[in-house]
């Protein structure tokens, strides 16, 4: 007697039935019946091809011969993407989408659905990456599949776009560098690169603003920097007496722009990297000389920058708005770096700059 067994998505059912030891299926779409066989003898086997087989040829009566494999889809996107977005968003678009080749390629663009999406999330979740990670994928894949949806290679759901938006980014806490390792640091870093991460250190800005810095544009009178970022916005902020004494001690030169220059005047490039390096130099003095140090990065300058302003009287909405965070939550990650009172300070202090800080050193 042959074993049977249905599967349905209320769209149209899938007939599952052994002829022997082998499943086969059958199913209709749109009128059409579809039979054979499974070449399978295990049950869950046949039901996932039974249910992959009918999403094919739902696929390709919905989409005909318009309907486009993942990899056709990607292709084309990206030779659209690089006229939508930087070099360097759609590079990172590439790098993300390169790591689910193998959950990716063997779909229709159509067939990519809540199943798939969940199915790339497990599997970045066990290969150890973050969230923001998942979050950075998410985006590259419902890119992707929003070109598709343009295109009409497959309906307007994007499963991707839905999961990214349940989906909230974990903050790990922030360990904060020691201003004596950083200190430690600056001791080994040649030229203006030395001036550079000072200037991180006592303005909380994010490398590119200081990277991209023009002298041009720092207001000796005021004592501000005014700093372009991409899209052509620009902000301007007040500096400290640190950062003060910094960005002015470092002389121009006679034909660049740049406020951070080196060699004939060229700005920084590779900044994460030269520093990445300059730490580990640090790291293994340290060692030698058996004292204690503790790892940064390049940004955690800007959080060594936020908690310090703070817990020098500064004002959690004047920070969020020298920051230039986009919510106040952002900003509020600081706050646990405080004691009550501090806090309590920080949310109801003036809301303009304290007193500028003059220094940066450790207890």
């Amino acid at each position: 007697m042959a074993k049977r067994g249905d599967e349905g998505d209320g769209r149209t059912a899938t007939n599952t039935f052994r002829r022997g030891r082998i499943w086969w299926a059958r199913f209709q779409v749109n009128g059409k019946e579809f039979r054979g066989s499974l070449s399978t003898s295990h049950g869950p086997t046949a039901r996932k091809r039974a249910r992959e087989w009918r999403d094919r040829e739902i696929g390709a009566a919905r989409f005909g011969e318009n309907r486009k494999t993942y990899q056709e889809a990607f292709t084309a996107w990206s030779s659209h993407i690089v006229t939508q977005v930087g070099a360097r968003t759609a590079e990172r678009y590439a790098v993300s989408l390169g790591q689910l080749e193998a959950i990716l390629t063997p779909l229709y663009v159509d067939e990519i659905d809540k199943a798939t999406i969940a199915a790339i999330v497990t599997t970045r979740r066990g290969a150890g990456v973050t969230t923001a990670t998942i979050r950075r994928d998410l985006t590259a894949v419902s890119s992707v599949i929003e070109y598709s949806i343009e295109e009409g290679w497959r309906d307007e759901s994007n499963p991707a776009l839905r999961r990214l938006k349940k989906l909230k980014e974990r903050r790990d806490p922030i360990v904060l560098p020691l201003a004596e390792d950083i200190a430690y640091v600056i001791a080994r870093a040649p030229g203006n690169f030395a001036k550079l991460i000072e200037a991180a250190r006592d303005s909380g800005c994010r490398q590119d603003e200081l990277v991209t810095a023009e002298r041009r544009l720092l207001d000796r009178d005021r004592k501000q920097l005014t700093i372009r970022r991409k899209g052509n916005e620009i902000r301007t902020i007040s500096l400290s007496e640190a950062a003060w004494a910094v960005m002015g001690s470092i002389p121009a030169h006679l034909t660049g722009k740049w406020l951070f220059w080196h060699g004939n005047g060229e700005p920084y490039r590779n900044v994460s990297a030269r520093f990445n390096e300059l730490v580990k130099a640090a790291q293994k003095a340290a060692q030698a000389e058996k004292r204690e140090f503790r790892p940064m990065t390049f940004h955690h300058l800007r959080h060594f920058y936020a908690v310090w302003y703070l817990k020098n009287g500064g004002n959690i909405y004047a920070l969020q708005q020298h920051l230039n965070h986009r919510s106040i939550t952002t900003t509020e990650i600081y706050l646990d770096y405080l004691t009550p009172e501090e806090a309590a300070r920080a949310k109801a202090g003036p809301s303009q700059m304290p007193a500028q800080i003059e220094r940066f050193e450790s207890a």
